[in-house]
């Protein structure tokens, strides 16, 4: 992804002056000489338009607070898949530009939805698959509610995350309150936020909008027709053909059996920042919008006489380890696995947080069935390259998910 910049402003290093460089040198001497100020006059100007341009910056800000919209330019090369397996991934021939388009940020930091409002009968927690996209999800759900949905999510967060969001910026009256599970890290994350936590006694909350310098970017190579490349796969469905990659330890982690996921400290704690949702949620239905990686959409359709059997002969286990932590390393890798054996694990994981969000009265918005119906249109609902929704699914998402809610009676007054 380019280095991120505020429209209008220029990337450090970049000359000013250019067109009005060449219009200076090009006035006449008579020109020039009009006007002459002295040096204590311009001075005098000089300060004048400072004060005078801080006064304006500062009503600007009071009337229209949030004025920060970085620029989202986002490339095929920019896709995660190449920065987690480095030369296993034949890029596409071309590096077209998937997405282009400004964001807005308020001064907290969280991106300010489509439909603004005072208030929001609506609040959404979550990461990157809620933050970000051209539309996302939680803006679809607004459009198809015409109701404003708050976007309270930020790149890397997970549920230890959300509930410190909640607490800081959750209060009000509202109808709903959701948090988009992401199915790839979500649990991973429970474990690596408590470890920062220990370490450091705080989460990580901070949300930094800009970059100071240029964006350090991952070298990808164009294709090489002599070399073997482990990803993109093939899947067939019907009479289509869909090459995708993934990142292998988004299928491996769904690889396990619904008790290591049960009796793992990644649940426990989903558990306890769950409930510290709900209850500060209040009166608000609490809904687990539970989004599923691209692997556990896709893979079943992948083709056994394409790399399939080549990344099963890589696969992992998900156990748990002497911690009681969910982990891909207790079974020494790799571990060769059998194509029916993965496919029949891929729902075991959300089995499971489906049953903590029914035991908890929370509930579960599940968009696997939703994702899985749009794989028979023949349009994909991810990048190619990476792990996130394309435009098509956060549409698919955001419809599931403001279809539930419609569904729902004493959380809000939503028609068809």
């Amino acid at each position: 992804m380019e280095a991120i910049w505020p429209i209008g402003y220029n990337r450090p290093g970049a000359r000013p002056g250019g067109q009005y460089e060449s219009k200076r040198k090009s006035m006449s001497t008579e020109e020039q000489s009009v006007g002459k100020a002295t040096k204590q006059e311009r001075l005098m100007l000089i300060g004048g338009g400072v004060v005078f341009a801080g006064l304006v910056i500062g009503i600007a800000v009071l009337l229209a607070p949030n004025l920060i919209r970085p620029k989202i330019v986002f490339h095929a090369y920019d896709g995660d898949v190449f920065r987690y397996s480095p030369g296993q991934v034949r890029p596409p021939e071309e590096n077209e530009i998937l997405e282009n388009y400004p964001a807005h940020y308020g001064k907290d930091g969280f991106r300010v939805p489509a439909m603004e409002a005072k208030e929001y009968p609506i609040i959404a927690l979550g990461d990157s698959y809620t933050e970000g996209g051209s539309v996302p999800w939680v803006d679809v759900v607004a459009a198809e509610l015409d109701t404003p949905v708050q976007n309270l999510s930020w790149r890397g967060y997970g549920p230890l995350e959300y509930a410190a969001i909640m607490e800081e910026y959750g209060g009000g009256d509202h109808d709903w309150v959701l948090i988009g599970f992401f199915e790839g890290n979500d649990l991973s994350n429970i474990h690596s936020s408590t470890n920062i936590l220990e370490e450091t006694g705080s989460l990580n909350l901070e949300r930094e909008l800009f970059s100071t310098g240029e964006a350090e970017e991952m070298e990808v190579l164009p294709p090489d027709p002599d070399k073997w490349y482990l990803f993109p796969l093939r899947h067939l469905v019907g009479d289509q053909v869909y090459e995708l990659a993934y990142i292998p330890d988004y299928l491996w982690g769904l690889n396990g059996n619904t008790e290591a996921y049960r009796q793992s400290r990644n649940v426990a704690l989903l558990r306890e920042s769950l409930q510290e949702i709900k209850t500060l949620a209040g009166d608000a239905c609490v809904g687990l919008v539970y989004i599923p990686d691209k692997p556990h959409i896709y893979f079943p359709y992948s083709d056994p006489d394409g790399n399939q059997q080549w990344l099963l002969n890589e696969g992992a286990v998900v156990s748990l380890d002497a911690d009681g932590w969910l982990s891909m390393d207790v079974i020494p890798r790799p571990a060769p696995q059998e194509f029916e054996t993965v496919v029949g694990n891929l729902d075991n994981q959300r089995d499971v947080i489906g049953e903590v969000a029914a035991e908890l009265g929370i509930h579960f918005i599940d968009l696997t069935p939703a994702l899985q119906a749009a794989v028979e249109t023949g349009e994909p609902t991810y990048f190619a390259y990476d792990s996130h929704w394309n435009a098509r699914g956060h549409e698919v998402g955001g419809e599931a998910a403001a279809g539930y809610i419609r569904s729902v009676e004493g959380c809000g007054a939503y028609e068809p």
